[in-house]
């Protein structure tokens, strides 16, 4: 793991990072939010902070590995899915340290033809019924669910902004619901909101969606006292606590 201390540090590392074709990767971006979390024991509020923390030192990798990279591409792809592996860390700490008899897991584990039992109960327990076109797992980053009989309690979208997919989000929601096998199943929505529009006093599209169709809006950010339909990331423990 890279431990970054200064720029004659960053300098040598990024020369290791030359030489041995490193670049920044999630256990390093676990170790800035653990540095944050010695601090604030709410650091997930920083996590927009962390991301930019994280970029430059990102950039600095992928040049070393390649001057030519496209820095802009290559870091939106990494981000997007570091950002979900670190929400999901968070999340699975906080249920631990909760006490609560709940598992969690990435919600392309259950998109694999193969899975074990206790899997397989999970897969079977979300699934939305398409009639003859078949049975699909909905589109979840991370799905909550009991590993003592794979009952499905939440799935979480995380994104980076509403922009992303927030109408998918919306979707599945409405398809759990027809279902009485599936519509307890809550879909909470995890963002550090970057294009400020969950915290704006203006309602667009993608902020009603958020608001109205999904069951909880947690945001990332701690500027969120004056909008009574977001949430801290802590409240969430008090929803899965009311699901079960």
């Amino acid at each position: 793991m890279i431990v970054w201390k200064g720029n004659d540090e960053r300098d040598n590392q990024e020369r290791k990072c030359c030489q041995r074709g490193c670049v920044m990767n999630f256990e390093d971006l676990k170790s800035l939010y653990h540095r944050r979390l010695r601090e604030n024991p709410r650091a997930y509020e920083e996590i927009t902070d962390i991301l930019v923390e994280a970029r430059e030192r990102f950039n600095a990798d992928k040049l070393a590995e390649n001057p030519r990279s496209d820095l802009g591409q290559a870091w939106r792809a990494w981000k997007g899915k570091n950002f979900e592996r670190l929400v999901h860390y968070i999340v699975s700490n906080m249920i631990e340290n909760s006490g609560l008899p709940l598992k969690v897991i990435s919600g392309s584990a259950l998109e694999r033809k193969r899975v074990d039992k206790e899997l397989g109960k999970v897969k079977r327990n979300v699934l939305v019924d398409f009639g003859v076109h078949g049975c699909f797992v909905p589109d979840a980053d991370i799905v909550v669910y009991s590993p003592s009989d794979g009952r499905v309690i939440a799935i979480i979208s995380c994104k980076i902004t509403l922009r992303e997919r927030i109408a998918q989000s919306g979707f599945w929601k409405l398809r759990l619901e027809e279902d009485c096998n599936t519509r307890h199943i809550r879909v909470l929505f995890v963002t550090p909101d970057e294009d400020g529009t969950l915290v704006s006093e203006r309602t667009n599209k993608s902020k009603a969606i958020a608001l109205s169709e999904l069951d909880g809006a947690y945001v990332l950010r701690t500027d969120i006292d004056q909008q009574p339909y977001l949430m801290s990331l802590d409240r969430i423990i008090e929803e899965l606590r009311e699901c079960l």
